[in-house]
């Protein structure tokens, strides 16, 4: 069978879904990929197997023409490459690619890996996005969804039917071969925030309460950051600025790393706990998820798309959202935990990504709708 993949970026290819794509390919389907490429060194990460197709795609952008441009690019190459089965993901991709795929007969599926911002606000993009959510549910085969909120919200908000949604209940997971298990110990502990640069992820709740820490704490700490900056955020007053973090890095509040290609240069690192207090509309949190896999303790918030990587007090602890001195304290108790404690908490974590994230499941759910694709056009 011939297999697109639709996605707004690169990123959502290469990362989140490129072990489903490599099954794919080692399974005798042919691929292609749809999506903006914006930089060349983007290809190199494609297996070299697939077909890549560039579209000009603004994801921010809610002009009518940007977007009436954008579906007529899909509906061509639809028409052009006509596919089998039809994977979208992410907003722009769901709507005008489900609709593309629907008024040519192509089966596909969606995935809302997390809500986001046309969920959490009211303005007039956030409600013309839902409306056309509604329409674009209608033409597709399934909705995969990767948390109990958001299954609940779109039941609720009446967007598809019950039996559309596939639940993935560990997210997208990860290749836990990839992210094999390290050795935590350390006589320094390190606290790792993680993520994209807004404030919805938890930066400024991280940063005032490693400043609290090192107030109270007399032993030796450390606080570091690792994220990029926020571009093309539709919120901007969100967005943590480079200036912002020299700050806190001048006042000696954190240490800011940059950003790294392989996650496995921080994961590696012993003695580290990763920390994101986020109270954005995640999906599955991928950092937390192959965190786990390679054995780092978690402190994150107890919100859907983050808790599901905690045990609380086994290999974790959940804080509230929003609330320093809930992060405080769950720091704080780390702390006070002796070695061998410190050690079970990485075991834990990677048993529970063992139990939980780890991609084979992913794949035998892609695998079945295949299937059942297959059968009906037969």
């Amino acid at each position: 069978m011939k297999i697109l993949f639709n996605n707004n970026n690169t990123f959502g290819l290469t990362v989140f879904r490129i072990d489903i794509i490599k099954h794919f390919l080692e399974n005798g389907h042919q691929v292609v990929l749809v999506c903006p490429v914006r930089l060349v060194d983007d290809l190199k990460k494609m297996p070299s197997e697939a077909k890549v197709i560039r579209i000009d795609a603004n994801r921010a952008s809610t002009g009518i023409l940007d977007n009436l441009s954008y579906f007529r690019q899909l509906y061509r190459i639809f028409k052009k490459e006509k596919p089998d089965y039809i994977f979208n993901y992410t907003i722009k991709p769901n709507i005008y690619g489900a609709i593309a795929g629907k008024l040519q007969g192509i089966p596909n599926s969606c995935m809302m890996a997390g809500l986001g911002y046309a969920f959490s606000h009211n303005d007039f993009s956030s409600l013309i996005a839902r409306a056309l959510y509604r329409v674009s549910m209608k033409c597709t085969q399934h909705v995969m969804l990767l948390n109990e909120s958001n299954y609940h919200t779109i039941l609720e908000k009446h967007l598809c039917p019950k039996d559309k949604i596939i639940w993935l209940k560990g997210g997208e997971g990860v290749n836990i071969d990839n992210y094999p298990y390290y050795d935590n110990q350390a006589s320094v502990p390190t606290f790792m925030f993680i993520a994209r640069m807004i404030a919805e992820k938890g930066y400024r709740v991280f940063v005032e309460a490693a400043r609290e820490v090192r107030q109270r704490y007399n032993g030796e700490v450390r606080f570091q950051a690792i994220g990029t900056f926020a571009d093309g955020s539709p919120d901007e007053s969100s967005n943590i600025t480079r200036e912002e973090v020299d700050r806190d890095v001048a006042n000696g509040d954190i240490e800011y790393l940059g950003t790294f290609s392989n996650m496995l240069e921080i994961y590696s690192r012993p003695g580290t706990v990763i920390t994101i207090p986020s109270y954005y509309s995640e999906g599955l949190n991928r950092s937390l998820m192959e965190a786990c896999s390679c054995g780092k303790p978690i402190i994150t918030t107890d919100i859907y798309g983050c808790r599901e990587t905690v045990v609380d007090g086994a290999n974790g602890y959940l804080v509230k959202p929003r609330d320093v001195q809930s992060l405080v304290k769950a720091i704080m108790r780390y702390l006070e935990l002796n070695e061998e404690q410190r050690q079970q908490m990485s075991v834990e974590s990677r048993k529970l990504a063992e139990a939980r994230f780890d991609v084979r499941k992913v794949i035998a759910v892609y695998d079945d709708i295949i299937t059942h694709a297959k059968k009906s056009k037969d």
